[in-house]
């Protein structure tokens, strides 16, 4: 099968891949370098899972059908692997559309390194009294710097292909991070992790919103939030708002229901009649990153799943 995409925060099913981006729009559905707002689920060439900045206009389709019938549907439950003990060593792709000066690289490097913090806070529990820890820690293995207008203001198609091709390092196992001057008003967008070995796995990782890293200038986006929600994808997290109110949802039992993706931070937000508020605070809603602060036990059994399942190399 080939690899899903996961725009940033913003989901649309794709012919040979799904992809999710975020809009500028809190009409758009998806997830980018601010959270969009629910869409009408068509279908698009667009990567998986997207995140969009409020006041954009990305939409979100369904990304896979009728396919996932339980909470886990295609993934296979597997062992919980101990917290902390998954290490991904992860590579950061900075392009530009000039030759950075040398101050420039190092306020780069400065966000970066903030980037990871806030990463591995994420998965690590220590965003929120009742975050869930996972075994999910990242390391920064390297930063390249390449200067290509185009893929500047890259957006999902030939041009992230063309980019990610030359520029992709590793394996299933490695997070690709490209930061960049986005176009379309995203966030960011992610792949789903499935499909490796059929010649396209340079497709896998996430593409972000350079100033949505902590530091930068994406207003109520630069508290590094928008790579913690694509990574989520990159581990088979769905949007919360997933299925709406149905029974199904995102596939995660212990995320209450949750008609339309929210921005901003709706305190009280509740549009399902199953029980529970809308889960304003979780990673994987649109809402702004002073926000969101937590996964739940649920994702992360999920997140743990997937890698086992699609992402952990095989050792003979």
């Amino acid at each position: 099968m080939p690899l899903k995409p996961t725009l940033r925060w913003t989901a649309v099913a794709a012919t040979a891949a799904s992809v999710v981006a975020l809009a500028t729009s809190s009409t758009a559905v998806g997830a980018a370098a601010s959270h969009p707002s629910p869409g009408a689920g068509q279908c698009s060439t667009a990567p998986d899972l997207a995140r969009v900045r409020a006041g954009g206009t990305a939409t979100e389709p369904e990304l896979y059908s009728a396919n996932e019938a339980n909470a886990y549907g295609v993934i296979k439950d597997a062992p919980r692997l101990p917290n902390g003990s998954v290490h991904i060593p992860t590579v950061f792709h900075v392009v530009s559309d000039h030759t950075l000066s040398v101050a420039e690289k190092a306020r780069w490097e400065r966000l970066i390194a903030a980037q990871m913090t806030v990463l591995n806070d994420s998965y690590a529990g220590r965003t929120a009294p009742d975050a869930a820890d996972s075994p999910f820690r990242f390391s920064l293995s390297s930063i390249d710097w390449t200067v290509n207008s185009q893929w500047y203001t890259v957006t999902p198609g030939k041009t992230e292909r063309d980019m990610k091709k030359a520029l992709y390092r590793g394996n299933s196992e490695t997070l690709n991070v490209y930061s960049a001057n986005i176009g379309g008003g995203l966030l960011g967008w992610s792949y789903f992790p499935k499909g490796y070995n059929n010649g396209r796995d340079y497709i896998d990782g996430v593409v972000m919103l350079d100033e949505s890293m902590p530091g930068g200038t994406a207003g109520k986006y630069a508290q590094g939030d928008t790579l913690t929600h694509e990574v989520g994808h990159w581990l088979m997290l769905e949007h919360t708002f997933k299925g709406g109110c149905s029974a199904s949802g995102d596939f995660v039992a212990d995320t209450p229901r949750e008609a339309v993706p929210q921005f901003n931070c709706p305190t009280g937000a509740d549009t399902c009649t199953a029980p529970g508020l809308d889960p304003i605070h979780n990673f994987m809603d649109y809402t702004q990153d002073s926000c969101m602060d937590m996964f739940t036990k649920g994702q992360v059994d999920r997140m743990n799943d997937a890698w086992v399942n699609f992402r952990k190399v095989p050792t003979s």
